[in-house]
């Protein structure tokens, strides 16, 4: 191999097998040739025989995979900048040993870093096993502009860097950071850059969460959050004065870094080590939290980060631990009735402006009742009763409708539509709403007599107007019984993934079926 290379690919290294395996094979698969890339993997004291399968790696691959041998240094900084001192590559990738490549993503990273004179170039990635990857992969940019409030959620070093700009800007990981180390990184080499390009066309980047959870995002505790949300900081003021771009990645900090410090898995520590986690965030806040930001922060966050601030532990505790909390609309505005709520905290605090709360509000949809009624002469109908999460509806807030299933597919997904863009669908029934305390009962009364006579399959619906969306949600079956009496002989109701209910009908009967029917006769099935 030549002393220089289009690109090295570094690869920290601690206790990730059967993972590790996966990534280098698709170091092995990359079609841009053995003679244009080197990997430099820095095992960082591993005890699950990591290390031993580097060096299987590199005694099959020589002159392709170098590995380094180091004692454990906490985190995947030292690693990097190990593997940045050796690497011989014009460009350079880090990548995580529990994530992979597609096949062609080195050489159309570097191929179109050479064409359009990237300095840092984002490639396509895609979660595994949950994971999320950052949302700005629609479409390819050539040289897009940095920081905006997309990019400044994509501040992972997983990218490709040029590294006459990592050299010549001095740029290294900084080693105290137990989480996150990349992100200073990161930032200040998209700050520095002359194009920054995201090349979309591709899967190029898989990023794994492990069926353990045992990734280092999901495994560090709110004092080390708080302290590399204080290093993020340290360089957003070094590089950017205050104004728009600072606070999109202020904003950044407090939804994201200051966001994982008040998650559920922390509850169950004991006493003295929560109010330590939470007083951590409550310095944060008094330092670098402005209103600006907090009214940004959609309604869970700024609960949680304002209740810190305001140490009140206990309230902040029962936030943290309420996964549906329930609503209440007054004079057109959403409030999300977090714990604190009218108990002298600030309305603000609570209300749902342009915020999408489809999630929350389906967990609180409770399905009640379901019987048929009716009979021939009256027409038959569904009527269905179940309680919404919500108080305070207008009496045309809500409805209930059956929307018609395409083939073998079932029920759409629960979803949010902005108010002017919701259309009814195809059967609609009629609707009575009683409040009931903090939530309301919804009893609906759907016909079935057009859904009799047409074989298909529909899924029941419910529909609220809130704020400035729609939330179109489907429902669910009931427990216990259901009576039968009134249900037309063609229609039935039945459930299957996630307990949806569709409803059924084989149709109008035929005329030769009919009349078999009448004489009691069974019909030929010619």
């Amino acid at each position: 191999m030549s002393a220089a290379v289009d690109v090295t690919v570094v690869i920290p290294v601690y206790n990730t097998m059967p993972y590790l395996t996966a990534c280098l094979d698709s170091m092995v698969a990359q079609t841009i040739g053995a003679d244009r890339f080197e990997v430099v993997a820095v095992d960082d004291g591993s005890t699950d025989g990591s290390g031993e399968e580097l060096d299987r790696f590199a005694a099959e691959h020589p002159g392709l995979v170098r590995v380094v041998h180091q004692a454990n240094s906490g985190g995947p900084a030292v690693p990097c900048n190990a593997g940045l001192e050796i690497a011989r590559g014009r460009y350079v990738f880090f990548i995580g040993s529990d994530d992979y490549f597609g096949p062609e993503a080195l050489e159309r990273m570097v191929d179109r870093a050479d064409e359009l004179g990237s300095d840092v170039l984002l490639c396509k990635m895609v979660g595994v096993n949950g994971r999320k990857a950052p949302d700005v992969f629609a479409e390819d940019v050539a040289d897009a502009p940095f920081p905006t409030p997309e990019l400044a959620w994509a501040l992972s070093n997983t990218k490709l860097f040029r590294r006459e700009l990592v050299e010549s800007e001095g740029l290294r990981f900084p080693e105290g950071m137990a989480v996150c180390s990349d992100v200073p990184f990161t930032l200040r080499a998209m700050a520095k850059a002359s194009k920054i390009t995201i090349l979309s066309d591709y899967d190029s980047y898989y990023a794994v969460k492990r069926e353990t959870g045992g990734n280092l995002i999901y495994s560090t505790g709110p004092v080390e959050w708080v302290h590399a949300a204080e290093q993020i900081v340290a360089a957003i003021e070094e590089l950017y004065e205050p104004g728009p771009e600072r606070e999109a990645l202020m904003y950044r900090v407090f939804s994201r870094e200051i966001a994982k410090c008040v998650q559920p898995q922390f509850l169950s520590a004991d006493k003295s080590s929560r109010e330590k986690f939470w007083e951590a965030v409550a310095g944060f806040c008094d330092a670098y939290l402005t209103e600006e930001i907090r009214e940004q922060l959609p309604t869970e966050k700024r609960v949680k980060v304002s209740l810190a601030q305001r140490r009140e532990w206990d309230l902040l505790e029962a936030a943290i631990g309420e996964d549906a909390p329930g609503f209440l609309v007054e004079d057109g505005r959403v409030f999300v009735r977090y714990s604190g709520f009218r108990e002298g905290c600030p309305d603000e605090w609570y209300e749902a402006t342009a915020e999408r709360v489809v999630g929350r509000l389906a967990k609180g949809v409770d399905p009640i009742d379901l019987t048929w009624a009716g009979d021939r002469a009256t027409g038959f109908f569904l009527e269905y009763w179940f309680r919404v999460p919500v108080a305070g509806l207008e009496p045309d807030a809500v409805g209930v409708s059956a929307e018609r299933l395409v083939k073998a597919k079932g029920p759409a997904a629960r979803r949010s539509v902005p108010v002017g863009e919701f259309h009814v669908h195809d059967v609609v029934a009629e609707v009575e709403l009683r409040p009931d305390g903090d939530t309301t009962v919804v009893a609906a009364r759907l016909p079935v007599g057009g859904i009799a006579e047409t074989a298909g399959r529909w899924s029941l619906r419910g529909h609220l107007a809130m704020g400035p969306f729609v939330y179109d949600l489907p429902l669910k079956t009931v427990k216990g019984p259901v009576e039968r009496q009134g249900r037309p002989g063609s229609v039935t109701v039945d459930w299957g993934q996630k307990s949806l209910l569709v409803v059924h009908s084989a149709g109008k009967p035929s005329l030769k079926r009919r009349v078999a029917s009448l004489v009691g006769l069974k019909p030929s099935r010619k």
